[in-house]
């Protein structure tokens, strides 16, 4: 018996002793003052008892048995005293342990997370009402049966799953897993699985708790950015691409065509360097027209070059006259018919849209010549208040998605690019045998030039 133990069982002693001969209020004030003393230098309520038990052999049995009854009742009365500041503490912990899982609860329902409790010893299990709800179930639609759960998950993620579980409880490594499951509707949806289990002394494990939560949109999301990355980077290396191509064909154009003409020019401006023989004219009436015929061809040329590079006519006209050069030069030159309807007069286009709108049709003529085989196009231009509306429509063999995934599908990802740098976006509509039809919506808020105060 250590120390304080024996110092606690005379002081209890002497306590119920002196309120048994007068039983007082005092003695109720002493006997909840030993109580809370005790608690305080860590007494437990098995060494209260044991003081309680002592004090009655002591106090109680030696006296007659006919005043049993009254010490009995007056010693349970302050004993009870005694004990009440250990059951005040033992409230407060409830109160605090039941405030805390509520907490958690509120916390978890929050974070919109279904809890799951586990017996790994009996394979019991407790499924909450969200759990259910993630899985597409009232509270009394899913059995909180392990194997309902096993069996929603989506086969292609099962051995994972399972994997994961068996290595948190054997190794006791974290158990975070995702995986799919098939909803009762049939739905597939993602979600994410955290667990941690509890091991007695032995290491084994007798309890397991966790929750899930949907990270369906986030998954969505993540995919998404995922395709956005792989587009741009198939995107940044075509731009390259057409980059070194554009400087090859501008190189092979000066070699080719504006080379052949200079050297042909030179070489009829040297027949002026000698003179003529005998009485005929010099120069030769003919010479110098045929020199003025090459200049007139390289100036062709450089303006051919040039607006290639950028269509002049832009800056000098506007984006409606532009777009009309364009669709004449691509009838021409590809013998397409193409039907316009052009009806965006009222939309003062700004600077900076010219630019985009344009190769935007450009790309969209030039998609048409080189993959639908068609033989009318429908071009469009129209307001319909808050948008102006783009369409190019053709005739041709259409194609079985929208190509957005297809090894021609560069000049697509650059209209789509262009399109969201206006505020935009592109829709495609396709079918085999049934044309390709490509419509940009684009806010005249980014495209129409601000109106001065």
């Amino acid at each position: 018996m250590t120390t304080r133990l024996a110092a606690l069982r005379a002081e209890y002693l002497a306590g119920l002793s002196a309120y048994l001969e007068r039983e007082s209020e005092a003695g109720f004030a002493h006997a909840y003052e030993l109580g809370r003393q005790a608690m305080a230098d860590g007494m437990g309520l098995l060494d209260m008892v044991a003081a309680h038990r002592a004090a009655l052999d002591t106090l109680v049995l030696p006296c007659p048995p006919a005043e049993h009854p009254r010490l009995l009742e007056a010693s349970t009365a302050f004993f009870n005293e005694l004990l009440a500041p250990f059951e005040l503490s033992i409230n407060g912990y409830r109160a605090a342990l039941a405030a805390s899982e509520e907490r958690f609860e509120l916390a978890i329902s929050g974070a919109m997370a279904g809890l799951w409790d586990w017996n790994p010893q009996t394979d019991e299990m407790y499924f909450s009402p969200l759990f259910k709800r993630i899985m597409g179930y009232s509270d009394n639609e899913l059995p909180n049966e392990r194997q309902a759960h096993l069996n929603a998950i989506d086969p292609r993620d099962f051995e994972q799953a399972a994997q994961s579980l068996e290595s948190h409880l054997t190794h006791r490594r974290v158990f975070d897993v995702e995986y799919r499951i098939r909803t009762k509707l049939g739905e597939l949806r993602w979600v994410q699985c955290r667990g941690q289990a509890l091991w007695d002394e032995a290491g084994v494990p007798y309890r397991m708790v966790g929750w899930i939560l949907d990270i369906t949109d986030r998954k969505r999301d993540e995919e998404a950015l995922r395709a956005s990355r792989e587009e741009l980077r198939r995107l940044s290396a075509h731009v390259q691409q057409v980059r070194e191509e554009e400087k090859a064909r501008i190189a092979r154009e000066l070699h080719d065509d504006l080379g052949q003409q200079l050297t042909a020019l030179k070489m009829a401006t040297s027949i002026l360097e000698y003179p003529a023989d005998g009485e005929k004219r010099w120069p030769p009436p003919d010479a110098l027209s045929g020199i003025y015929g090459m200049i007139d061809e390289l100036v062709r040329s450089v303006r051919h070059i040039a607006a290639d590079l950028h269509p002049v006519i832009l800056d000098d006209l506007g984006l409606l006259p532009a777009i009309e050069s364009l669709i004449d030069e691509f009838s021409a030159r590809y013998r397409i018919r193409v039907i316009r309807r052009i009806e965006a007069g009222t939309i003062d286009f700004n600077r900076e849209c010219r630019i985009e709108m344009f190769r935007m049709v450009q790309e969209a003529l030039t998609n048409v010549a080189r993959h639908s085989g068609a033989s009318e196009v429908v071009l469009e231009m129209l307001r319909e208040d808050p948008h102006c509306i783009v369409r190019v429509v053709d005739n041709g063999h259409g194609a079985l998605h929208d190509g957005s995934k297809g090894r021609h599908s560069f000049g697509l990802l650059g209209m789509r690019e262009r399109a969201t740098l206006l505020g935009g976006e592109i829709r495609i509509v396709t079918q085999p045998g049934a044309g390709f039809s490509l419509t940009a919506i684009l806010p005249l808020a980014s495209i129409e030039m601000k109106k001065a105060r």
